[in-house]
């Protein structure tokens, strides 16, 4: 009966906001009017999408920046119409293909109709995996101009795990400046080469509101002292986190850079900040200090009162190996302190991935380690430290979950994945994991310190979904199955959970 009543729910927000989001749309196209058509960017919602991107700039094809999501449509579509006049093999021409039909698809203004059902939530995340909650409807009206681009998504959510049945992520407002995006939304992030566990930003967490800057194009610098860094990308945002927390209303900052110095390699740089809120100083002089990393209690004058905010930092690294298979290998280092002006404290996440091509597809496999207890790898582990603070006691998290990996802290994930590539529209993904989570048992911000386990466990998990997509429309179907003796928040021990979705585009 319950699951009859949501279905319900969702029918009346289906006629409320789609009479809300054509208005919206209309009044849009009557701002934009007289502009061309041109995308903004690639959101992370869309692991194919990434895949034919990679295998591109593996080649060096596409020489952009390709590990900071949102990925900036310009730079990409660019490289890719110059690439066809390169010689290519039959998987790097299908790639082409599909990311020029995908370009084509979201280049121009649209409406959006969504749903989703799942008999649980979602506890652990991937790139590309969209579900979150049980049961979810949303209607999205998106129109694009030359300067300027707004997207208003109406979500309503049946069993929501913060309790919020109806918001708005996934919209934004944002305008072009010169080579620069400026831009305000609720808008998934992934920073870093991962496929599974992004450590500092990751689309786990419903997205944080804020006001964003990106490089349009990753054009190399133009003094020659700087050539060398090739093609990079730059981006800054500042947001407001949930006013149910220990430190009500605190901001989130955060900024990356990321270049590839040689066709081979790309390198990133990370850092984000929880700072200000209710009861603490946010003034400039505060920010200042955050900025330059004078924030470690006990130096510089630092102490309770006067601490800036909890920050994170690292770096990231993808190697391309080019040959008949093509093979990426890549890690991140985050660090939760700072010493020496190097990240310290660190947690880390490395993987390999290579595409087997096959007769008209391929195959793209990834093995992928996780571990977010600090100092396991080469000393004995420190727990209750990565995502948690002293004074920001709801730790590294935005409305239950962890901004960073989807596992949080103290645990060690690692992954098999299997990505079949049948055609055009249609895809099998098979993943198994194993999990050893909140390894102690304990901590400070939940009662077991760990947004996605109860205490400790340890055991597999195994995903298995098949996804069609054409032009105006797509959906997919999963089946997961998690082992007993994983007790994850949410989620009935041993129960297997069906998820599927559909969505229209027009």
């Amino acid at each position: 009966m319950l699951r009859i009543l949501k279905v319900f729910e969702l029918r009346a927000f289906i006629s409320i906001a789609y009479s809300s989001s054509r208005l919206f749309v209309v009044g849009f196209i009557f701002l934009c009017a007289g502009f061309a058509q041109a995308a903004p960017w690639i959101d992370p919602s869309d692991a194919r999408l990434r895949h034919h991107i990679h295998i591109l700039a593996d080649a060096a094809l596409i020489r952009v920046p390709v590990n900071t999501w949102p990925l900036m449509w310009s730079g990409v579509i660019s490289e890719v119409k110059r690439a066809k006049s390169q010689p290519m093999n039959a998987m790097q021409r299908r790639a082409v293909a599909y990311i020029e039909d995908a370009f084509e698809q979201q280049s121009v203004s649209s409406v959006a109709l969504g749903y989703s059902y799942a008999e649980q939530f979602n506890p652990i995340r991937g790139f590309g995996d969209n579900h979150r909650d049980e049961v979810q409807g949303y209607l999205a009206g998106e129109v694009l101009g030359e300067r300027w681009a707004g997207k208003l998504q109406v979500n309503n959510v049946g069993d929501p795990l913060d309790g919020e049945h109806s918001h708005y992520d996934g919209s934004y407002l944002s305008m072009l400046w010169g080579n620069w995006a400026f831009t305000y939304g609720a808008l998934d992030r992934w920073w870093g080469p991962a496929w599974e566990s992004g450590l500092i930003l990751s689309n786990n967490a419903r997205p944080v509101p804020a006001l964003s800057i990106q490089r349009n194009s990753s054009d190399p610098f133009e003094w020659s002292w700087l050539r060398w860094m090739g093609p990079w990308q730059f981006t800054t945002f500042i947001g407001k986190l949930e006013s149910e927390r220990v430190i009500a209303n605190a901001k989130l900052v955060g900024a990356r850079f990321s270049f590839r110095p040689f066709r081979w390699l790309e390198l990133g740089a990370s850092r984000t900040a929880q700072w200000g809120g209710r009861g603490r100083p946010q003034d400039f002089s505060s920010f200042k200090n955050l900025a330059l990393g004078k924030d470690n209690r006990g130096s510089s004058g630092v102490g309770l009162s006067n601490e800036p905010g909890n920050q994170l930092g690292g770096f990231d690294w993808r190697f391309s190996i080019d040959t008949k298979i093509p093979v990426g290998i890549y890690g991140e280092m985050i660090g939760e302190d700072e010493a020496g002006y190097q990240p310290s404290k660190r947690i880390f996440v490395m993987g390999v991935d290579a595409v087997i091509p096959l007769p008209n597809s391929e195959l793209r496999l990834v093995f992928e380690s996780a571990d977010t207890a600090t100092r396991r790898v080469d000393s004995d582990p420190e727990f209750n430290v990565a995502y948690e603070h002293s004074i920001y006691g709801s730790g590294y998290r935005y409305r239950g979950r962890s901004l960073g990996a989807s596992v949080d802290n103290d645990s060690r994930a690692h992954h098999l994945i299997a990505q079949w590539l049948v055609d055009a529209s249609q895809s099998v993904k098979i993943r198994v994991s194993q999990f050893d989570l909140n390894t102690d048992g304990s901590g400070r911000a939940y009662p077991d310190g760990n947004s996605a386990s109860y205490g400790g466990s340890n055991d597999y998990a195994a995903n298995i979904s098949y996804a069609y997509r054409k032009q105006t429309w797509g959906g997919e179907i999963a089946y997961r199955h998690y082992n007993d003796s994983l007790q994850l928040r949410g989620i009935d021990a041993g129960d297997d959970t069906v998820s599927v979705s559909i969505h229209y585009r027009w």
